[in-house]
C-alpha cells in the first residue's frame, strides 16, 4: 500500500473542467467514475458527492448509501466554515468510466480559493483517500477532511422502550481506538448511559473506528488512519446512536500530502 500511496503523490494536477459522467450502467447514471467490490460500490459523482452502497448477495440494498463529502474548512473571525465548490470547482485527468485500474485523482476549488486534490483507489476490499493541498490564497488557517453519513440504521415511533430497543438494536455496537492513548472502547446502541463524546470514550478523537448495525444488513464499516496519528476521527451524533451519525476525519494539516495521511474504509 505505501509504494501505491507514493504514486498517487507523483500524478499531476489536473486541469479545470466539469466532471462528465459515465453511462456504463443504469445503477451509476450522476457518477464521474466508480468501483465493483463483493460487499460494496463505491462511486465519486460527477457532483463531487460520493457513496459506498452496501451489497447483498450481488445486489445493492436500498436506502443503505454511506454519504461521503470532501471537507475544505477555514478559520474566519475565530469560526470554522465549510467552504462550498466554485462553479466549474471539480476537474480530473483521469477518464470517466468503471472500475478504473489507475489511481483517480479528482481536484476541488472552494470559496476563498482553496484548492485540494483528493487521490481514490481501492485494493483487496479497502478504499483509500490522499488528500495534497495544491493552493491556499488565503491568509486564514484551513483544514481538510471527508465527513461519512451513515443511513438511518433505525426507525422507532416515538422513543423505544428498553425491550424494543434491545431487540431491535441490541447486537449493535460502536467500537473506537481512542487517538490519545491508544485503547479500544465500544458502545452497544442499547445502552444509552454510555455516551460516545464523553472523556471516558471518544472525546479527544480515535485513531480508527467500526460500526456494526442490522441497519446496515448486519455489516461492519471501519474507518482508520493511514498512520495512527495522520489524522482524526470524531463521532458527530444527533441523539442516541440508534438515530444517526456521522464520522468525521480531518487530516494532521502539518502533514497533509505525506504518503501516509490517508484514511482508508470497508465494508465487510
Amino acid at each position: 500500500m505505501n509504494r501505491l500511496l507514493a504514486i498517487l503523490l507523483s500524478l499531476s494536477p489536473v486541469t479545470v473542467a466539469e466532471l462528465p459522467q459515465m453511462s456504463e450502467k443504469t445503477e451509476w447514471l450522476g457518477y464521474f467514475v466508480g468501483w465493483e467490490d463483493k460487499k460494496f460500490d463505491f462511486g465519486i459523482g460527477a457532483d463531487g458527492e460520493l457513496a459506498m452502497m452496501i451489497k447483498k448477495r450481488g445486489k445493492r440494498v436500498s436506502h443503505r448509501d454511506i454519504s461521503i463529502r470532501y471537507l475544505i474548512e477555514e478559520e474566519v473571525k475565530g469560526k470554522w466554515v465549510r467552504r462550498r465548490f466554485v462553479e466549474n470547482g471539480l476537474s480530473s485527468e483521469q477518464e470517466k468510466g468503471l472500475d478504473p485500474r489507475k489511481p483517480v485523482a479528482i481536484s476541488s476549488t472552494v470559496t476563498g480559493d482553496t484548492t485540494v486534490e483528493w487521490v481514490h483507489v481501492l485494493s483487496r476490499g479497502t478504499v483509500s483517500i490522499l488528500p495534497k493541498l495544491l493552493e491556499k490564497k488565503t491568509s486564514n488557517p484551513v483544514r481538510v477532511g471527508i465527513e461519512f453519513a451513515l443511513p438511518r440504521l433505525h426507525r422507532f415511533e416515538g422513543k423505544p422502550d428498553e425491550k424494543e430497543l434491545k431487540k431491535k438494536a441490541g447486537d449493535d455496537y460502536l467500537r473506537g481506538k481512542r487517538l490519545k492513548d491508544g485503547k479500544k472502547v465500544r458502545i452497544q446502541f442499547d445502552d444509552l448511559e454510555d455516551d460516545v463524546s464523553s472523556e471516558e470514550f471518544l472525546q479527544d478523537g480515535a485513531s480508527e473506528v467500526e460500526v456494526q448495525s442490522v441497519g446496515m444488513s448486519g455489516m461492519t464499516f471501519t474507518l482508520a488512519n493511514g498512520d495512527e496519528k495522520s489524522g482524526r476521527i470524531d463521532v458527530v451524533t444527533n441523539g442516541p446512536l440508534y438515530n444517526s451519525f456521522r464520522f468525521r476525519w480531518m487530516v494532521e494539516m502539518e502533514k497533509i500530502g505525506d504518503q501516509k495521511s490517508f484514511v482508508n474504509f470497508s465494508m465487510e
